[in-house]
């Protein structure tokens, strides 16, 4: 493997058994079926299907059981403007942390054979990477991804999930990899445009908190300006930012609730396989 899923593998681990199951629009591709397990013949079931050789071995009629085999065709849709260089509470850089969120789906993909491609980029406009299987094509996808970082625009994912609203017509699962976007009228337009054809999860990666950094709080790493400046200190301004997270975060929250998308926060590196086995298993259950 490459270096960015060397890095990926050794946070996220080896094992990606059963996830990312399920689904509305899980394709089945030309191996329908796939030996799982050999158990006991009962009436009714096919004879076609019995093993003789198993059979005589274990002196009872033995049927082998199949299981379909179902593959997504996985879309990754990244931020990759400024906001993904501000830091996480843990104090990792947020774009980091979204890569090794997009790696981890590519992993997953690796196991299951699956299509994956990813739409990034910022307000200014979007790349487009091709539905392709295979590690290489994973790695490469990874190294663009980090590559951005000397280029960055303003963010808005917004922009990408337009461009997938127009340009993917066909069912397939996204993957949306961002920070926690502030609800309005375009976000709520574009999700109800994609979760009506699309499957749909989404890792967002959190902020530090602007309270928690230095006299002035945190800056806004668009335009390097204070987010509350002297008022930092000032007790009821604290509290009065706290309100105002909380109504932010439960209207987001409630929109992607409403249109039956998977999601997750990430803090950190370290949560990357728990927030990940969350995630993709919401998304199976609502398979």
């Amino acid at each position: 493997m490459g270096k960015y899923l060397n890095r990926v593998k050794s946070l996220f681990g080896s094992d990606t058994r059963g996830l990312l199951e399920g689904g509305r629009h899980a394709l089945l591709h030309t191996r329908t079926l796939e030996f799982d397990e050999l158990r006991p013949y009962v009436p009714g079931d096919d004879v076609r299907d019995i093993d003789w050789k198993a059979s005589a071995r274990s002196g009872s009629v033995l049927i082998k059981r199949f299981v379909s085999e179902k593959h997504h065709k996985v879309l990754l849709v990244a931020d990759a403007g400024l906001d993904m260089t501000a830091r996480t509470p843990n104090g990792e850089r947020k774009c980091d942390v979204a890569g090794q969120i997009l790696g981890a789906i590519g992993l997953i993909t690796l196991g299951r054979s699956d299509e994956i491609g990813m739409v990034y980029g910022d307000a200014r406009g979007s790349v487009n990477i091709r539905l392709r299987r295979g590690e290489t094509h994973i790695e490469s996808m990874l190294h663009r991804y980090h590559d951005s970082d000397a280029h960055r625009g303003p963010s808005d994912v917004v922009s990408q999930l337009e461009y997938v609203a127009t340009h993917y017509r066909h069912a397939m699962l996204l993957v949306v990899v961002s920070d926690e976007p502030d609800v309005d009228d375009r976000l709520a337009a574009v999700l109800a445009r994609l979760a009506a054809r699309h499957d749909m999860m989404w890792a967002m990666v959190t902020d530090r908190p602007a309270i928690e950094v230095g006299s002035e709080g945190g800056y806004d790493v668009a335009t390097g300006r204070p987010v509350l400046g002297s008022a930092a200190t000032d007790a009821r301004v604290v509290a009065a930012y706290h309100r105002a997270e909380q109504r932010r975060r439960r209207r987001l929250t409630e929109l992607l609730t409403e249109h039956a998308v998977a999601h997750v926060t990430v803090a950190g590196s370290r949560e990357l396989r728990r927030r990940i086995v969350e995630m993709t298993g919401v998304f199976s259950r609502a398979g």
